[in-house]
């Protein structure tokens, strides 16, 4: 059989056009494919780079507080709601059971772990950047309006004031506190505290917990 050099330059060059066709057609496949969402995204809207937040769009959130096992406060109880505003998250508390005339500090611990009967579950301060001492909130003006910061950990908010009968209201609005994302609070718990926080280190000194409920979302409505 007579080998012809000429066809066989053809059949190559054939050969190398077909494999530059496939290539081609196969790159625009993985890029049509990786435009539609890859087939890697779990909720229909192509939300694969791990960023998404289920969470982002919650406004309120509520604890309802229940009594430890404490002997010696042992009927705290009480609901404190958190709404997130252009200004930050407004802090509203209305807590009864409180020792007549006193002061309770109160604020947002690590774990929304309730199941501990004198409260130890929920850990200790919430402290996102686990480097903050402990403080008392800061109170500053920006105009008309009166801003606070939490104090080091975020979530010292200081102390319940209570009346003649027990009951105690608070409301404040934190610039420096959100529900989710930077210094969530959502999912973690208040603690009431049987004494008054003295701003000292490294937790106010406010002794045993008398009071705890778990921040979960609210209806917004």
């Amino acid at each position: 059989m007579q080998y012809n050099t000429a066809q066989h330059v053809q059949l190559t060059k054939g050969n190398d056009m077909t494999r530059i066709l496939s290539t081609i057609l196969a790159l625009l496949a993985l890029a049509f494919f990786t435009a539609c969402g890859g087939g890697s995204d779990h909720d229909g809207h192509g939300h694969d780079d791990g960023k998404h937040d289920p969470f982002a769009e919650v406004s309120k959130a509520i604890c309802v507080l229940s009594p430890t096992n404490n002997e010696d406060l042992p009927g705290v109880t009480g609901k404190i709601t958190f709404t997130r505003t252009k200004s930050g998250v407004l802090v509203v508390a209305e807590v009864s059971g409180l020792t007549p005339n006193g002061k309770h500090g109160f604020h947002v611990h690590q774990w929304g772990d309730i199941s501990v009967a004198d409260g130890t579950g929920t850990g200790g301060h919430y402290d996102p950047t686990g480097k903050a001492e402990h403080g008392l909130p800061s109170v500053h003006e920006h105009g008309d309006e009166v801003h606070a910061m939490t104090g080091g950990h975020a979530g010292d908010f200081g102390n319940l004031e209570a009346d003649a009968d027990g009951n105690a209201v608070y409301s404040q609005t934190f610039e420096d506190l959100s529900l989710t994302g930077h210094n969530a609070v959502l999912g973690r718990a208040i603690i009431v505290h049987i004494k008054e926080d003295d701003g000292g280190q490294p937790t106010g000194n406010a002794g045993a917990r008398v009071a705890q409920g778990v921040i979960g979302i609210a209806n917004p409505e």
